[in-house]
């Protein structure tokens, strides 16, 4: 039997789901550290994946479009940080 290839669209959106926990889990570390080069640490990991949560959601944006005119029914699976909030709390 031959391997799934998955469509390069539900890879992306799987990327931007991994990106968006890792997103949380910055975010409650940055909650919780009390020490300043974790603050910082934890402020430029946020930013990082800030920035490539936001390339991601730009680049399902862009191939949604090209999906749907294929027949194919593309469903966003984009959720924004803050809407995470009262969510499981990521080991620091």
């Amino acid at each position: 039997m031959g391997k799934k290839v998955e469509h390069p669209l539900d890879i992306l959106r799987e990327e931007l789901q991994q990106t968006n926990v890792a997103l949380k889990c910055a975010y409650d570390k940055f909650n919780y550290v009390t020490e300043p080069e974790l603050i910082e640490a934890s402020i430029y990991e946020i930013s990082a994946l800030k920035a490539r949560y936001s390339y991601l959601l730009r680049c399902i944006k862009e191939q949604e479009p090209a999906a749907r005119s294929g027949g194919r029914t593309a469903v966003s699976a984009a959720v924004a940080a803050s809407a995470g909030k009262g969510g499981p709390v990521c080991p620091v």
